[in-house]
């Protein structure tokens, strides 16, 4: 829904900056009312880019990350068995 109402608002801006070439032409001073409208639609796409982008993370969350402290977050449970195989097998080294 996000994504149709930012194509709309964007349209719509583009179409108000165009018509404010002409109005300034024939009207004078009238013009500001269609940049006003213009700055008004492209204010309202980038709130629905905003609103798209928080709803997607909220539907889709971003993979973990690790930090200095904890080091880096295994993805799957198929990494997190790698890394603990890799340490059974240091201990088997220094074992013989």
């Amino acid at each position: 829904m996000f994504k149709t109402l930012r194509i709309i608002c964007c349209v719509l801006s583009a179409l108000c900056a165009a018509a404010a070439i002409f109005i300034f032409v024939y009207f004078d001073m009238w013009g500001f009312i269609c940049i006003a409208a213009a700055a008004a639609f492209f204010m309202l796409t980038l709130l629905f880019k905003r609103r798209q982008e928080q709803k997607e993370n909220r539907d889709n969350p971003p993979p973990p990350a690790g930090d200095f402290i904890t080091g880096r977050v295994p993805r799957t449970p198929s990494d997190r068995s790698d890394t603990d195989s890799d340490s059974d097998r240091d201990m088997d080294v220094e074992g013989e």
